[in-house]
């Protein structure tokens, strides 16, 4: 379930809120300092963070040098 981050018209308070896309959209979300239900969304910056996809171990860096005479493969270890 995805987190959103809204302000209050009513307050002016910046809030989030982990809902989902339906109760975003309905308008049941409500600010939790006053009770309004009239919102703006803030679009805000996120990141990933992924497990171990293996990649670590088949990059030829982590195993010998990369192959690539530019000093790069572009694989996963960012050389």
């Amino acid at each position: 379930m995805p987190f959103y981050t809204f302000v209050c018209n009513s307050c002016g308070k910046k809030f989030e809120v982990r809902c989902t896309i339906a109760e975003k959209d309905s308008g049941s979300v409500v600010c939790p300092g006053c009770g309004a239900n009239e919102l703006d969304r803030i679009f805000e910056g996120f990141s990933v963070i992924m497990g171990n996809s293996g990649c670590e171990s088949k990059c030829p860096a982590k195993t010998g040098g990369c192959p690539s005479q530019s000093g790069g493969c572009g694989g996963c270890c960012g050389r």
